[in-house]
């Protein structure tokens, strides 16, 4: 197994590999991505985002559900 390393930008979701490459090489590739340029801290659709931003009103009694084991059945007929 060989190793190379270079730099590339996408350009409509595809990756140019260097021409060095022979046709029909099994290729791994391994991506590594600058989370500066892809997430943000104020992205409201970010789930951990739009949890933080609830309000915290309520006590956790107010959003309890009851216990239900279900509805009584009879298993002498």
């Amino acid at each position: 197994m060989q190793a190379i390393e270079f730099e590339a930008t996408t350009f409509q979701h595809t990756i140019r590999v260097p021409d060095d490459i022979p046709d029909g090489v099994a290729l791994r590739v391994l991506l590594l991505v600058d989370d500066s340029k892809t997430k943000n801290d104020n992205d409201t659709s970010h789930w951990k985002n739009l949890l933080g931003s609830m309000p915290d009103v309520g006590s956790d009694e107010d959003f309890a559900r009851p216990l239900d084991y279900g509805r009584e059945i009879s298993w002498d007929s």
